[in-house]
């Protein structure tokens, strides 16, 4: 009997998801506030260090909070001028977004500052966030200016990767039992201040039920770097790699082990770092908890982490902070 509940909760939650482009809260505990990403100008003459900022690279990643109309006071109208001012000016590099839905990505792609490109994709189609109004998806940005777009592409988070997840008779999805379809995002950047300098940044949204979905999805992460950028030994491999997103579950968990085996976790590793500040604020309500992650390896070494807490105007931008890493060429 059970099980049978089970079941029918499952499918009326996906079913649910696809038409109100919704997602479940996740659990933890409030932790402490984060840090600062320490800047390029000299402390003395408040200039820019020009030859600094070439050789570093600021990755992000950011859930931006599905578009929710009984959101209240927390509304994506009440938001939006937020987010894009954080996006803005934030001067990331690179960053990933999560729960883009087709109204906030027309407001993104609309107020996005010229030097950015994106690439998106809604992951109930496949197809353009933008083009699409019955879900949300990930969403990456990079800098034009800095880099040079060489190819990109996706794979979904299931088994198989290369074809849309199958649905199974219990409401979820391939053999993982996601209880959502879900997707990563890829770039491969030619970094143009270093010519030759090649660089790989991974967007993803980890399902939020599934833990074999979950491990699976380390694995084939993983298993896709590997292949998409030929190389072995990600963490002591000659180019740049960045895995970031919403992994729906802490860093620590047997679900992330292959990410930490093969790459370096940005939280832990970094100088300059706040090892227990929340990243789901749950709009300042209960479970909140660190689920969102930047993994990183190749010729880079880790500088700063940092949680963005700032409110940018509104009590919180999102029901998840923003968190940036700071990090430069060996």
């Amino acid at each position: 009997m059970k099980s049978k509940i089970l079941t029918l909760a499952l499918t009326m939650f996906a079913a649910a998801a696809v038409l109100a482009c919704e997602k479940t809260p996740d659990n933890g505990d409030k932790q402490d506030p984060g840090t600062e990403i320490p800047s390029d100008e000299d402390p003395d003459t408040g200039e820019s260090d020009d030859d600094g900022q070439a050789n570093t690279i600021l990755a992000g990643t950011f859930n931006i909070r599905y578009y929710n109309t009984g959101d209240g006071s927390n509304s994506w109208e009440n938001r939006r001028d937020a987010v894009m001012d954080f996006i803005n000016t934030s001067s990331a590099d690179i960053m990933a977004m999560q729960e883009v839905c087709q109204i906030p990505g027309q407001y993104i792609t609309a107020g996005l500052d010229d030097k950015y490109g994106w690439f998106e994709m809604d992951r109930n189609t496949g197809n353009s966030i933008l083009d699409n109004s019955s879900s949300e998806g990930v969403f990456l940005i990079w800098n034009q200016d800095r880099f040079s777009l060489k190819n990109k592409g996706y794979f979904w988070l299931a088994d198989p990767w290369n074809q849309f997840p199958a649905l199974n008779e219990d409401g979820t999805y391939s053999s993982w039992n996601s209880a959502l379809p879900r997707l990563a995002l890829w770039l491969e950047l030619e970094d143009t201040e270093n010519p030759g300098q090649m660089v790989y940044f991974v967007g993803t949204h980890y399902d939020h039920y599934s833990s074999r979905a979950k491990t699976g999805s380390s694995n084939l992460i993983i298993s896709r770097i590997r292949e998409i950028a030929g190389i072995t030994d990600i963490k002591n491999a000659d180019v740049a790699v960045f895995v970031a997103g919403d992994f729906n579950t802490e860093y620590d968990a047997v679900e992330l082990a292959a990410m930490r085996n093969a790459m370096y976790d940005a939280r832990t590793t970094s100088p300059k770092t706040s090892t227990t500040q929340v990243t789901f604020n749950n709009f300042g309500g209960d479970g909140q908890t660190i689920i969102d992650h930047i993994f990183y390896g190749g010729n880079i070494e880790a500088e700063a982490y940092e949680v963005i807490t700032g409110s940018y105007g509104v009590p919180y931008i999102s029901d998840h902070y923003p968190v940036l890493f700071r990090c430069s060429y060996k």
